[in-house]
């Protein structure tokens, strides 16, 4: 090997070291910054304390997903994040890429899961129902909702076990499985009868749309209910549900 070669090679080896290092340093810096970035972003978008916890994970290389303009395989969970009128949920949002600055771009393949605990239930149950049954609880499958109706002059406890599931988008499929009125013994037919219609939503299978409950970026995809008692609901997002404002504005059910 010639002096000059032997003089070459370590100077590429140099290049290489300092290249390697130099990338080193960056996937280390921007796994330091960026999950604090999305942290502070999710807590004023949730509306959430300082001190509200906010979990920030990131698959992949931090440094190649920066050069298409993101930030990659990104999971961000939030427990107890507020819904609507008071619920709360453990939320957990999954993209593939998240822009650097959301508000001017799209994110990637997002999706989020919604896992809501028995004591919160409450309002699913009104939205499945119509606003029929006051209780409701998982149990076996099911969805077991209640209520008490004045039947033949004498107050009478109801229970009615109904299958959830999606049926589009924006809809929600419900499946009567059974109904019971505490101390009488009725067909479903006389039971219908008797309450003048009122328990319809429990009686009779529908596809409920609550296209006008969700925002127009939120695609629901399903609905699971678990035997610990909770539910949980999946559902895709819109590209633009962060940068453009219309996609966070709920949509309507006369829509196509």
């Amino acid at each position: 090997m010639s002096e000059r070669e032997s003089r070459w090679w370590p100077r590429l080896l140099g290049v290489v070291v300092a290249v390697v290092l130099l990338g080193g340093a960056a996937e280390v810096a921007l796994r330091l910054i960026v999950p604090d970035t999305i942290r502070g972003a999710a807590r004023v978008g949730l509306r959430l304390t300082v001190d509200h916890p906010v979990e920030v994970s990131m698959g992949g290389s931090a440094l190649l997903n920066a050069f298409r303009g993101g930030v990659g395989d990104v999971t961000v969970t939030v427990p107890d994040a507020p819904l609507i009128e008071g619920v709360k949920a453990d939320a957990t949002v999954h993209a593939s890429l998240v822009p650097f600055n959301p508000m001017v771009g799209e994110i990637r393949d997002a999706s989020v899961s919604l896992r809501v605990d028995r004591d919160q239930l409450g309002p699913v149950v009104n939205l499945v129902t119509q606003g029929v049954a006051q209780t409701g609880e998982v149990r076996d499958g099911s969805l077991v909702v209640g209520r008490s109706i004045e039947i033949f002059g004498q107050e009478v406890p109801l229970s009615a076990s109904l299958g959830v599931a999606v049926a589009g988008a924006g809809e929600i499929e419900i499946e009567p499985r059974g109904v019971t009125a505490a101390g009488l013994d009725l067909s479903t037919e006389q039971l219908a009868q008797a309450a003048g219609g009122l328990l319809d939503p429990l009686l009779q299978p529908q596809v409920l749309c609550v296209r006008d409950q969700l925002p127009r970026g939120v695609a629901l995809t399903g609905i699971t209910l678990s035997s610990t008692g909770s539910a949980t609901i999946s559902a895709d997002l819109a590209p633009g549900i962060v940068s453009d404002e219309r996609e966070r504005l709920n949509g309507s059910c006369s829509e196509e």
